[in-house]
């Protein structure tokens, strides 16, 4: 007989090999990434919620997080912060028996929204009171070609004439795993969302992916140039797929340096036999970064977030507890034309309620 149990953190390594041996797992999914979220935000707490069969092996479960917020109120989510995720399980059956307990730790939790992200899980098999919240696409670069072929597959003048330039300037990248290299891409990816007037993510994020993630999980590629940090790019490894997660680049940067980073990122990927390099989800409305990714000869799927509303009528679900309030807006609009410690510290309060 088939058992729901919330698991242990003395159970944490059996969980991490199942994660490792399920298709759909993914890095989101491990208990490092627990680790990583528990150590940057207090308001984020997880569990593993996980199906046990006659045999007492795990069959299936899903990483389920409670993340508190009085601004954007309580929810219950899996997985904050992924880019892409699914529940680990095969069937709607296996689904079904985890609900009722995502259920009650979303009452106990006095959660006002449940949110399970999807990627390739087949999403006929959610329960009807799971509804689509947001849908995104995500870009991929299968690497079962030489790399050589792989380079001619990118677009010309906006990806290969760039990397070209780039090395021809005399832009250099290269795999750091020191504070100082960490702190500087930082400054950079700081610097890149100020540009978009976006706020920077807390330098405590990253410090706790340095700790729990790299070398293993997690590789930073730094970009220099003349000797000095010009862009780079923080990548996940985990399996036979690695995941551009964050990346940005100095205001002074040479041309090119981005796509060069990117490129150097997938020829290490290549190199240590990775299946697939991940370019990360982007909104639909980003049309301009969604051209950019195709660009580089990527395939194209559409992750999903499904949400279901506790307490809320159906008709009001879409409008309750997923919009930001109208003064963030604003304040994020004028980040560009702030000082860094001001950017600094909006982004700090702003991710006190994210995940």
């Amino acid at each position: 007989m088939s058992t729901i149990e919330w698991m242990s953190p003395d159970q944490f390594r059996a969980w991490d090999e199942f994660v490792a041996r399920h298709p759909l797992g993914l890095i989101y999914h491990l208990s490092s990434w627990q680790a990583v979220l528990e150590s940057a935000f207090r308001h984020i707490r997880g569990q593993f919620l996980v199906l046990r069969g006659d045999d007492g092996q795990i069959q299936a479960g899903l990483p389920v997080y409670n993340v508190k917020s009085w601004l954007l109120k309580n929810r219950t989510v899996s997985v904050p912060f992924a880019t892409i995720c699914d529940p680990l399980v095969s069937t709607r059956e296996e689904f079904d028996q985890l609900w009722e307990a995502i259920e009650n730790a979303a009452r106990q939790h006095k959660s006002k929204k449940i949110e399970i992200r999807t990627c390739r899980f087949n999403t006929s098999s959610l329960p009807a009171s799971l509804r689509v919240g947001s849908t995104y696409k995500h870009h991929y670069l299968p690497l079962n070609k030489p790399a050589n072929s792989l380079f001619r597959s990118f677009h010309d003048s906006c990806i290969r004439r760039r990397v070209n330039k780039a090395e021809q300037t005399g832009v250099v990248v290269e795999e750091r795993q020191d504070q100082e290299s960490l702190r500087a891409f930082h400054a950079m990816l700081v610097a890149t969302r100020q540009r978009l007037a976006l706020p920077p993510m807390p330098a405590s994020f990253f410090e706790a992916m340095h700790s729990f993630l790299v070398p293993n999980l997690a590789a930073l590629y730094l970009a220099t140039y003349k000797g000095q940090p010009v862009g780079g790019a923080l990548v996940f490894k985990f399996k036979d797929q690695w995941t551009a997660e964050y990346s940005g680049h100095a205001d002074n940067a040479p041309p090119g340096t981005d796509q060069l980073v990117y490129w150097h990122a997938i020829q290490c990927a290549q190199s240590q036999g990775a299946a697939t390099f991940s370019f990360g989800r982007t909104s639909l409305n980003n049309t301009s970064l969604l051209e950019y990714k195709r660009r580089w000869a990527t395939i194209e799927e559409e992750p999903t977030d499904f949400v279901s509303y506790r307490g809320v009528a159906p008709e009001h679900a879409h409008a309750f507890g997923s919009s930001v309030p109208t003064s963030v807006y604003a304040a994020v609009r004028l980040l560009r034309y702030t000082p860094a410690v001001v950017q600094k510290s909006f982004g700090a309060f702003c991710y006190r309620h994210l995940g």
